[in-house]
């Protein structure tokens, strides 16, 4: 895990970022900042640049980087954002450390979020591609299981989808989709968009960004 990170250069890409959703956004957009495989200093380096919201994979490494920064240098604590595959017995861990749950795809993970957390948000996982290398439900599945957790008192921020690795073409129209379905269902968030395509996410509406490399450089793992 690499713990070398210069944080005037990671000040300087959060400035960039901010000024190309400036230009494409015509809405308020959260820029997560995924620190998966990077050491401390990077959420650090985040936070100094006025970014709060961490975003990571693995439940260990929020545990452990929380613990890190029980006394942060200055300012308000981080908001974690859980962004990969969850397993329900994981969630009882994380209950007192995850602001938003961004990778929700099944109704028995979202209940027993609900019932672990007393004012959860839940961003349901859309796979957009069909791959089965990607989590989440199908579209086509989304309105029923975005409509059993308001009937079971559940409340459901938005969705999130990941684009389709190198075809840029398709990855727009996935994330266009995703919005109109976001808006479909009076939903608030939309979270898409990562670093080698957070422009085409912004141009589709895009709420919420997560971004590692563009902000971190290159990590030493996947």
């Amino acid at each position: 895990m690499s713990d070398s990170v210069d944080y005037q250069l990671v000040a300087d890409r959060i400035g960039g970022i901010r000024e190309t959703i400036a230009l494409r956004s015509v809405n308020p957009v959260a820029v997560v900042a995924v620190t998966k495989g990077f050491g401390i200093e990077a959420v650090r380096a985040a936070i100094e640049a006025g970014i709060l919201d961490i975003g990571e994979n693995y439940a260990q490494e929020v545990l452990e980087k929380q613990e890190l920064l029980k006394h942060p240098r200055e300012g308000d604590p981080p908001r974690w954002h859980f962004i990969g595959g969850l397993q329900r017995n994981k969630v009882k861990k994380l209950s007192d450390s995850v602001y938003m749950w961004q990778s929700i795809d099944s109704f028995a993970l979202g209940e027993e979020v609900a019932k672990r957390c007393e004012t959860p948000k839940l961003l349901v996982q859309v796979n957009m591609t069909g791959s089965e290398n990607q989590g989440g439900v199908s579209l086509s599945q989304v309105p029923v299981l975005v409509e059993k957790f308001q009937d079971s008192g559940i409340s459901v921020e938005g969705l999130m989808a990941i684009g389709q690795n190198a075809d840029r073409e398709a990855t727009l129209a996935h994330f266009q989709n995703l919005k109109k379905l976001t808006n479909l269902l009076g939903l608030v968030e939309c979270s898409m968009g990562m670093s080698n395509d957070y422009d085409l996410a912004l141009e589709a509406g895009a709420t919420i960004l997560r971004l590692g490399t563009a902000i971190f450089g290159n990590r030493d793992v996947d």
